[in-house]
Formats: structure tokens, C-alpha cells, sequence
């Protein structure tokens, strides 16, 4: 089937003069996902009746069935029936739909938002194994190969921490956390430099050693060089964000 997107041939002037009929092309376009973010229901129905009037503007379908929603004021606990919430639209000339229903997320759910995790009910188990899979699937692919330890250091501090930098965005794991999600990194570069199983941990880290960055220590430096950074932000919002904490 044909979408009415019409195609003419090019003219300098201003009276159509080529006797080639217009063509017909049928276009299919993909779109990357949407996110709407609101503070209430009302404003979430507002957003959803524009994007309504804008994909018929636009002559695009969506899926509604494909629509997730993310919320924290739904009374929901882990035993509840998730129930499809009910969204009612502003029916206008160019858009149809008058509803569209959309179940919530478990609060035990995990989601991704460009590329960071989040929890609901704010829980790290998520994070946590998934920063123990990155390590040991990056250990187990480091280990047949003819490296140094040195290298595996080097591999381990330029590539392997800051994807887990990015991800641990939002969530904060403790020392021990991180200890034990990297327990396989630390065998590697043991079996690598021919050490003892035995030897002491903390002589990874050392500087003047292999150097090897603490997981946990680099966490808690990024997290005060951001903090440092919106306190020294311009932006009207976080300027009063911090005078409201300095304030309680």
C-alpha cells in the first residue's frame, strides 16, 4: 500500500512544465523509542494527545502495545495485580484515539534510560549482578589471551571502568560490593603475573605496582567530582537545589 508522500520532479519555474506525472513512494521509517516524563496523569494525557496529533501530522503509526510505563506514586507492592492504567486523550482533527492503556512496571523491575539502570524500589541487586557479569565475562575473554599483566591492567582501567563507571551512575554499591564483583578481574591479573593466590590485594592498587584502579575508591572520586560540578553549576535549577540543601 501507498503513503500519500508525494514526490515531484524539480522546476525553476513557477509553472509546471515537465510532463512527468508525479511519483508515488512508499516509505517505511523507523523511529527511535520516546520517553515522556511527567509530573502528574493530567500531564502525561497531555503529552501522549500531542504525540497522537504529531504522528498524524506526520503520517506515522506507533504500537501502543509496545507503550511502558514507569511510576513511583502507584500504591503497588510486590504481591499486587499490576493493573493496565488508563491515559484519556484530548480527541481533536487530527487525532482518533481516545484512550490508551499502558501496565506499569513491577516496582522489582529494573529499566534502562540511556544506558543507566534504575530500580523502582530503589534496589542495587540488579546493578550489582550486572557489574559482576561485565567483569567476569571481560576476565573470561582476557584469559586465553597471550597478555601481560600489565596489559590486562591497562585494558581493565581504560576500557572495562568506564563502562561501569556509566552504568553505577545512579547507584552507589559498597566497598565490599565492589570487592566481590571484581573478585575475577583480581584472579586474572594474579594468573597473569604468575603471583601467588595468597599475595595481598591492596598490592594491586599501589601506584608504583600494576595499578590497578579500586572499583569502589573510583566511584566514590566521580561521585564528589560531579557533586563538585553541580555545586559550580550555573543553572538556575541546581543553584537552588543546593541553597534548599543548605537550607534544611
Amino acid at each position: 500500500m501507498l503513503d500519500p508522500y508525494i514526490l515531484r520532479p524539480p522546476t525553476l519555474s513557477s509553472h509546471e512544465t515537465s510532463s512527468i506525472s508525479d511519483i508515488l513512494i512508499n516509505n517505511l521509517v523507523f523511529m527511535d523509542d520516546s520517553t515522556l516524563i511527567s509530573s502528574s496523569k493530567a500531564g502525561m494525557e497531555h503529552m501522549l494527545s500531542i504525540t497522537e496529533e504529531f504522528y498524524a501530522l506526520n503520517n506515522t503509526s506507533t504500537n501502543h502495545q509496545k507503550y511502558v510505563l514507569i511510576s513511583n506514586s502507584l500504591s503497588l507492592t510486590t504481591t499486587s495485580t499490576l493493573l493496565p492504567v488508563e491515559f484519556r486523550l484530548s480527541l481533536s482533527s487530527l487525532n482518533t484515539v481516545s484512550s490508551i492503556s499502558v501496565t506499569p512496571l513491577s516496582i522489582t523491575s529494573s529499566f534502562h534510560f540511556l544506558g543507566v539502570w534504575f530500580n523502582i524500589k530503589g534496589s542495587r541487586n540488579f546493578v550489582k549482578r550486572q557489574i559482576a557479569g561485565k567483569c567476569n565475562s571481560f576476565a573470561a575473554t582476557l584469559r586465553p589471551a597471550r597478555l601481560s599483566a600489565k596489559q590486562i591492567v591497562y585494558l581493565y582501567n581504560s576500557v572495562l571502568i568506564p563502562k561501569l563507571e556509566y552504568r553505577m551512575q545512579v547507584t552507589h554499591l559498597s566497598a565490599a560490593d565492589c570487592y566481590v564483583a571484581t573478585r575475577s578481574i583480581r584472579s586474572l591479573v594474579k594468573h597473569k603475573a604468575n603471583f601467588s593466590r595468597s599475595l595481598p590485594n591492596s598490592i594491586f592498587y599501589l601506584s608504583h605496582a600494576l595499578g590497578l584502579i579500586n572499583l569502589s575508591s573510583h566511584l566514590v572520586q566521580c561521585h564528589v567530582n560531579n557533586l563538585f560540578l553541580m555545586a559550580n553549576s550555573s543553572t538556575s535549577f541546581i543553584q537552588r537545589l543546593f541553597i534548599n540543601v543548605d537550607t534544611v
